[in-house]
C-alpha cells in the first residue's frame, strides 16, 4: 500500500462469509433489482451534491485513524449517499452523520460473532448484514454513550465487544431496508442513477496523488473499503470514491463535479476489478430498490 505507513486499510477478504449474508437477501444482486438494466441513465451523477444543495455544508472528509475500521467508514458514506438522495426525492428520510463505531462494532461481534478476535478489520457483507437487520445511529448523545465524536478508542474496544446491549434497541429503530451486492461497472452507475450509494471492499490500491483530471492511477495492494459516490462517462469514464483518510491523504486537482478533498476519480476498468472481488453493496431505505428519475442530475 502505498505510504502505509501513514493510512489503515482494513478490509477481510472472506468469499464464504459474503456468501451467506448475500443468500440471505431477497435481491442479493443488483442485477435483479428494479433499478438495474435501464435503457439510459444520465452521462454523469455526483451523489455527494445530493447533501451539499440539502445542507449547504460540503461532504465531510472523515478520518478513520489508526483503526482498521474502513469497512464501517465505507458502508456510512454510502448510507449518507443514499440517505440524501432520498430526500432530494420528496421520501420520508433526513441527513445524518452515521456513527461508525456502531456499524464497525456490529459487523464484527452482532453478525461476525467475534471471529476476527482482536485483530482490527470487518468484512463489506457483515457491515451491509448489520444495518440491515439491526441499524444505525446517527452522531449524537444516548445517555451515557456520548457518540457525537468519531473516537478511535471506542470503535477498536466496541469491535471487540460489540454493541452495547442497553444501546442496540435505540439502534434498531434505524434499520437499512435493503441491501444488494453490485458486481460490476454498468450496475453501479444504475445503481447510482437511481440515488444508491455503494460501499467498494478491494485490494485495489491507488497513488496518493490525484492527476490534472482529479484521477488517482491503481498502484499497490490496499485491502481497503471505501464508497463510490459518482461517475461520469465521455472522454475518460470513472467514478469517483469517498475515502476515510482525511481531507489532506491525497493531493492533486479534485476533478469534475467539485468533490471534496477526502477521495479521487478512478478509471471505469479499475472500479470494474474492484467490484469484481465481490464484496460490495448498495443501499436503500425504501424496501427493495425502486428505479426512480431525480431532478438533480448534473
Amino acid at each position: 500500500m502505498s505510504d502505509d505507513s501513514l493510512y489503515t486499510p482494513g478490509w477481510v477478504q472472506d468469499p464464504e462469509a459474503v456468501a451467506a449474508v448475500v443468500g440471505a437477501q431477497p435481491q442479493p444482486y443488483f442485477s435483479m433489482t428494479d433499478a438495474a438494466d435501464r435503457e439510459t441513465i444520465p452521462p454523469a451523477v455526483f451523489l455527494w451534491q445530493a447533501r451539499e444543495k440539502l445542507t449547504g455544508q460540503p461532504w465531510p472528509s472523515r478520518n478513520q485513524g489508526r483503526v482498521g475500521s474502513c469497512v464501517s467508514f465505507g458502508t456510512a458514506a454510502a448510507i449518507e449517499a443514499t440517505m440524501a438522495a432520498e430526500v432530494l426525492a420528496g421520501e420520508p428520510e433526513s441527513i445524518r452523520d452515521l456513527c461508525q463505531e456502531v456499524i464497525y462494532a456490529g459487523s464484527r461481534v452482532e453478525v461476525g460473532g467475534g471471529r476476527l478476535g482482536g485483530s482490527d478489520g470487518s468484512i463489506g457483507a457483515w457491515a451491509a448484514e448489520f444495518v440491515r437487520r439491526w441499524g444505525v445511529l446517527d452522531r449524537a448523545v444516548y445517555g451515557k454513550y456520548d457518540l457525537s465524536r468519531y473516537d478511535e478508542t471506542r470503535c477498536r474496544n466496541w469491535g471487540k465487544t460489540g454493541v452495547p446491549d442497553d444501546l442496540e434497541p435505540e439502534v434498531r429503530k434505524y434499520p437499512v431496508k435493503s441491501i444488494t451486492m453490485v458486481k460490476t461497472w454498468r450496475e453501479a452507475k444504475e445503481a447510482l442513477a437511481s440515488g444508491y450509494g455503494i460501499s467498494v471492499c478491494s485490494t485495489v490500491g491507488f497513488t496518493m496523488k490525484r492527476d490534472s483530471e482529479g484521477f488517482a492511477s491503481p498502484s499497490g495492494r490496499w485491502a481497503h473499503c471505501m464508497a463510490l459516490l459518482g461517475y461520469q462517462e465521455g472522454k475518460r469514464e470513472g467514478g469517483w470514491i469517498c475515502n476515510s483518510w482525511g481531507p489532506d491523504a491525497h493531493t492533486g486537482p479534485l476533478g469534475s463535479g467539485n468533490p471534496p478533498p477526502c477521495g479521487f476519480w478512478a478509471d471505469a476498468s479499475v472500479i470494474e476489478k474492484m467490484l469484481r472481488m465481490e464484496d460490495s453493496w448498495a443501499f436503500s431505505a425504501l424496501q427493495g430498490f425502486p428505479a426512480r428519475r431525480l431532478n438533480w442530475y448534473v
